[in-house]
């Protein structure tokens, strides 16, 4: 009897990105100085914002979606149960509404300072991000990549880990309905023309 060697050869499905044309080279550097309390891991397919001050250091953009309408003088807005990256003292902005300052977070739900009354969009399958200030309805964050990998972000003691180098994309195909946080129609407006969500 003898030993027969085979090769077979394949493609091994990504979950996320369909196709991959570009990434920068080097990769990245992910701020973790807003990440919050509990989170683990960024999950690929997070969108990133290169930042302006500071080349080579990239922001992970926060958002999150409406499962209910909210109510006249409600404070607490329910989400979908995924993981959003929002924490305390941030200030998020309810299309519709006005941005207010976030008090409380969950899995489930964001409590904000001030009472949001449903108008125009704000309404279940609307969308939560982060502004700069709670004077601006403006977007904190335009996105300019998508994380390539899931990066660890805490060690083993639960400590925050400092910058991390992370690959990124800039051109290719990517699942929609895989990616790991909701994103938004402006946000694929900015990657639209490198970027093509399926």
């Amino acid at each position: 009897m003898s030993l027969q060697i085979t090769k077979d050869s394949g493609s091994v499905y990504d979950p996320v990105f369909l196709k991959i044309l570009e990434d920068i080279p080097g990769g990245v550097t992910v701020k973790t100085d807003r990440f919050p309390d509990g989170i683990t891991e960024l999950k690929k397919g997070a969108l990133l914002n290169a930042d302006a001050s500071s080349a080579g250091l990239y922001n992970v953009i926060k958002t999150a979606r409406l499962t209910a309408t909210p109510t006249g003088g409600t404070t607490v807005l329910a989400i979908e149960p995924e993981d959003h990256l929002f924490k305390v003292g941030e200030f998020i902005y309810l299309y519709g509404t006005t941005a207010s300052t976030i008090t409380r977070v969950s899995a489930t739900a964001i409590a904000v300072a001030h009472t949001l009354v449903a108008t125009g969009g704000a309404v279940s399958g609307g969308v939560l991000y982060e502004t700069a200030t709670i004077a601006t309805a403006t977007p904190m964050h335009s996105a300019d990549a998508i994380l390539r990998n899931n990066i660890k972000v805490r060690d083993d003691e639960g400590n925050l880990l400092d910058n991390l180098f992370a690959g990124a994309v800039v051109r290719g195909t990517v699942d929609e309905s895989e990616l790991p946080y909701f994103v938004t129609t402006a946000q694929k407006t900015s990657l639209t023309d490198r970027i093509r969500f399926a």
